[in-house]
């Protein structure tokens, strides 16, 4: 379903479940005002306000009262309530200069989980790498090491 759809819907419908909101981009435009659903998943949100302003959906940062909104965590879509009045930032990642040669080699460092690991682990995961701030060493000994190896050192 698109957002479009999901706002005319709630507009048609429903008046106390929509709010308007400030989006206030960086840089020269103005601020500009938004009716969304009062609670929405922050994906559909970044859509909504990419498609409206023309942007691409991948640049934006969404700020909400000075926290970043992320898209998802642990594997599950995020939401986000508003109430009316409500003020968001949207800060848009530039592009990189033409014949620039981005180094990913940072990003090629970093663990990543499998696809195919458990839901259990995966938060686990998230805990301690957003909680404990872990470096990466230790989660490529806690997740990479095979199970025999592990029941036979302790």
């Amino acid at each position: 379903m698109e957002m479009e759809e999901i706002v005319e819907e709630e507009t048609s419908g429903k008046h106390e479940n929509m709010v308007e909101i400030t989006v206030k981009t960086i840089g020269p435009a103005r601020p500009s005002s938004l009716h969304v659903p009062s609670s929405i998943k922050v994906l559909d949100l970044r859509k909504l306000i990419a498609r409206k302003n023309h942007l691409p959906v991948e640049n934006l940062k969404l700020i909400l009262q000075g926290k970043v909104l992320h898209d998802r965590a642990d594997e599950d879509d995020i939401y986000v309530r508003f109430n009316d009045g409500d003020s968001l930032i949207v800060a848009v990642k530039p592009k990189a200069p033409v014949g620039l040669d981005i180094d990913d080699d940072d990003e090629d460092l970093k663990f990543q989980l499998p696809q195919s690991t458990s839901q259990w682990k995966k938060k686990l995961y998230s805990f301690l790498r957003n909680r404990m701030k872990l470096p990466d060493t230790r989660y490529r000994l806690l997740f990479n090491f095979p199970k025999s190896w592990t029941a036979t050192t302790w």
